[in-house]
């Protein structure tokens, strides 16, 4: 081979792959949106009052509309975590979500309550987590926002768990897109 095939090949190769990464990114960005999107689907799809979480939502009448969407937010966090390697934080992440679903909230409560608060407490922290020092002010901004919907609804009584979770899906899903779009780190 010549040296300018070589280098065309090479062009070739990085273009490719530069588009690849390119369209998982919009891919990611649409599953965030999913994801924070998710309950109000729940609360449309649904027959009766809104539940008091998220999770009891999975034996709704359409509950495919209940794992389907989390179990591809679930698997957009593994698969974050396997392909960028510096954020495997996500593959546990997308475990912690898998195991919301997998153990349902009546017949698992306990060990349904650790998945979820792996998953939401791991987001916590994971937003904060190696902040460059410029971000961490926002960073924490939306760790407090996280906090105080868990303070309203568990201190106060303000409103159901249900809207805490949304709350905090929205705020991992705004992270998720500001940092897919190179925006925070």
């Amino acid at each position: 081979m010549k040296p300018q095939e070589i280098v065309s090949s090479a062009r070739h190769a990085l273009t490719a792959t530069v588009e690849a990464v390119t369209g998982f990114a919009k891919l990611e960005r649409v599953l965030a949106v999913v994801c924070g999107c998710t309950p109000a689907l729940l609360i449309w799809s649904d027959d009766g009052p809104i539940r008091n979480t998220i999770s009891d939502y999975y034996n709704m009448k359409q509950n495919q509309l209940f794992y389907v969407p989390l179990t591809v937010a679930s698997m957009l966090f593994v698969v974050n975590g396997v392909v960028k390697k510096k954020h495997f934080y996500n593959t546990l992440l997308g475990v912690m979500l898998a195991g919301v679903l997998l153990f349902n909230v009546d017949d698992f409560t306990t060990l349904h309550a650790v998945f979820a608060i792996g998953f939401f407490g791991g987001n916590a922290v994971v937003i904060v987590w190696k902040s460059p020092r410029k971000e961490l002010g926002f960073k924490l901004l939306l760790v407090a926002l996280i906090a105080l919907a868990i303070i309203g609804w568990l201190f106060l009584g303000w409103y159901s768990l249900f809207w805490a979770e949304w709350a905090s899906l929205g705020i991992i899903a705004v992270h998720y897109i500001l940092e897919s779009l190179d925006l925070i780190h």
